[in-house]
């Protein structure tokens, strides 16, 4: 399984009305609550209308980009749909391979006229515990891509679920029980900066190894990942993109250790391409650096461009979409 950075929730900005909102309530947000405990990728954005504020991803797996993409393509029959915010997650149960993912999504949906549209076009539908589900086959146009039936279900036309069966239940059950969500994600996402909106959360684990990899497995990026045991990725996207950083791993990795990923991290977001299209990191300093006995931290700040110039050096797909319209409310 790959890893894409920029990619799909990976800069994906969802079309749809959304009132302003403030990334810092996201960690209230319901769709948290639906995420199992101890899934090894959890990513998720919010979907703002301002022109500079919409979130996009900085990481997810091929799967987790490829649900999203199709339930764009799934729900498109509902021209009112609105989507304001969005969170990935990549699950390995059992010790198996990186094979569970699913996609929250929350906004207003029309699910009858989204639900006939589908049926109509031959998918089934079954019912589980109550709750009406469509089985998704593999898409014609990815075939031998995504080999995975999925469950599409839209609870009560707001929460939009979207995944393999076996996380799908998960995600329901934990609906059905009314639970809180998981404690160690939210010690984890306390510890980014309240302003950003979008944000990835890493686990690292033998099968996260195993089954996470970067396009360029040589990569600063892939040297961030390297022996850290948790790692989190964010941003702040405005006039400029902040970009934040943090490795947490076991205090007997020394000093040494940090240090490096410190400067993997700066050659991640800095390093100048052979057409010299793109500024030296020298030019982008790390900012907020904090070099800690069992973690690092930092940041960086680039312009709009220099980011679209960065993604396109690492040769990533795209799967922008426009910003959220304002309700004018």
């Amino acid at each position: 399984m790959r890893s894409f950075i920029c990619a799909g929730f990976l800069a994906a900005v969802l079309s749809a009305a959304l009132a302003p909102s403030v990334s810092a309530t996201s960690w209230n947000h319901p769709l948290l609550a639906l995420v199992p405990p101890g899934s090894q990728v959890v990513a998720g954005f919010e979907n703002h209308p301002a022109p500079h504020t919409h979130g996009r991803l900085l990481l997810t797996t091929h799967n987790n980009r490829l649900d999203l993409d199709d339930w764009q393509a799934l729900t498109g029959v509902d021209n009112k749909r609105i989507f304001e915010q969005v969170i990935e997650v990549a699950s390995a149960p059992g010790g198996r391979d990186l094979s569970e993912h699913m996609l929250l999504v929350a906004g207003q949906f029309d699910r009858d006229r989204i639900f006939r549209s589908l049926t109509e076009n031959g998918a089934a539908a079954i019912a589980y515990e109550g709750i009406q589900v469509v089985v998704v086959k593999p898409l014609a146009r990815e075939r031998g891509d995504m080999l995975d039936d999925r469950w599409l279900l839209i609870l009560n036309n707001r929460i939009g679920i979207f995944g393999t069966p076996w996380l799908v239940q998960q995600a329901l059950r934990r609906s059905a029980e009314h639970a809180l969500p998981d404690p160690i994600l939210e010690e984890r996402l306390s510890l980014l900066r309240r302003d950003v909106n979008s944000w990835n959360i890493l686990l690292s684990s033998p099968e996260t190894a195993r089954n996470v990899s970067f396009r360029q497995p040589h990569s600063a990026w892939a040297q961030l990942q390297q022996d850290a045991d948790i790692m989190t990725v964010a941003a702040r996207f405005g006039p400029r993109i902040r970009i934040d950083f943090s490795i947490y791993a076991d205090s007997g990795r020394g000093r040494d250790f940090f240090a490096r990923k410190a400067e993997f991290f700066t050659d991640a977001l800095g390093t100048r391409p052979a057409q010299n299209s793109m500024p030296a990191h020298s030019e982008r300093r790390l900012a907020k650096f904090s070099l800690e006995p069992n973690h690092v931290q930092g940041s960086v700040e680039m312009s709009s461009q220099q980011f679209e110039v960065w993604c396109e050096h690492l040769y990533l797909a795209q799967a922008s979409l426009p910003p959220a319209a304002s309700t004018g409310d």
